[in-house]
């Protein structure tokens, strides 16, 4: 991050400081919640298969619901996608963005991403932003994570960064294509307006923050908060023992060629606050639907 020389200039007393960021954890769990509560599937009614995070204006996470890792992750890179394709400057109030598509961020296509900029007065503050595994988007089979799949066409619809809202107003075109590739439509809207939910009361919460604190102090908190997770990361990582770790491992088969195994390989090097994984020596992609996309394996 290059955000120590902001960090530096900012004041902030440590109290204000810690019940924002206490607040801040409050507001990203209160969307969870929402989603855990709001959601029509079993997946996530009772699998708990959504998560839910905040983002500054730039596209860094500022605070997580205690939720899925892979998700929590993956939002970053899906995040960066929609603001490479819509520029914040061009945001405004109503506006949600949506993607599913692996190699736009995404992980898998049945993990849907929404992101709505949160703006106050003008001024871009962040990002509210939820992920839902749906129980169904389409595909060769019910479910869309067919084991034997060999193309990304057979495990359902793919859906790059777009604008689902634009002002309040849903695109009902994208709202139309997306019920008429889904098994079970009825359900996935009910997850997708949970998802809405969760997002609107991130953003509504943020706004009031700001409000309480002001828009630019608020933007400065972030920046202090940010550079201390990674002080405090890199510590960690130099209590650590030093040095480059190598590690093998298998599956059994990539769900095609079933008695062909696939070798994981990583080497990981600890050195003075960073680390650094090397996966030369993993086999190059296979046939099945086991390869990583790069967001997933960043």
């Amino acid at each position: 991050m290059n955000t120590m020389q902001n960090a530096q200039q900012a004041t902030v007393d440590p109290i204000t400081l810690e019940v924002v960021r206490n607040k801040l954890d409050g507001i990203a769990n209160e969307m969870q919640q929402t989603l855990l509560h709001s959601a029509f599937s079993p997946i996530v009614k009772e699998g708990m298969d959504c998560s839910a995070a905040l983002f500054t204006a730039d596209g860094q996470t500022i605070s997580q619901a205690t939720a899925i890792p892979i998700h929590l992750a993956t939002m970053i890179p899906a995040l960066a996608a929609v603001i490479a394709k819509y520029p914040v400057a061009g945001m405004a109030p109503g506006d949600v963005y949506i993607l599913n598509d692996p190699y736009c961020g995404g992980t898998h296509l049945p993990d849907i991403t929404l992101f709505v900029p949160v703006i106050v007065d003008g001024f871009p503050l962040g990002f509210s932003v939820a992920t839902v595994h749906h129980q169904d988007v389409g595909g060769m089979t019910p479910g869309s994570v067919p084991t034997n799949a060999t193309e990304i066409y057979q495990e359902g619809l793919r859906i790059p960064p777009l604008k689902y809202i634009e002002g309040g107003v849903v695109n009902h075109t994208l709202d139309q294509i997306l019920r008429y590739n889904i098994r079970m439509s009825d359900m996935f809207m009910g997850d997708l307006n949970a998802q809405l939910a969760a997002c609107t009361v991130g953003a509504r919460r943020l706004a009031e923050l700001s409000k309480v604190y002001g828009a630019a102090q608020l933007v400065d908190i972030f920046t202090l908060l940010l550079d201390r997770s990674e002080l405090m990361t890199r510590e960690a990582l130099r209590k650590l023992p030093q040095g480059t770790f190598h590690y093998v491992d298998w599956l059994d088969n990539d769900g095609v060629e079933l008695d062909k195994r696939v070798r994981l390989e990583v080497a990981v090097t600890i050195d003075n606050g960073t680390i650094h994984f090397d996966f030369t020596g993993t086999d190059r992609q296979v046939r099945g639907p086991f390869n990583t996309v790069p967001s997933g394996s960043r």
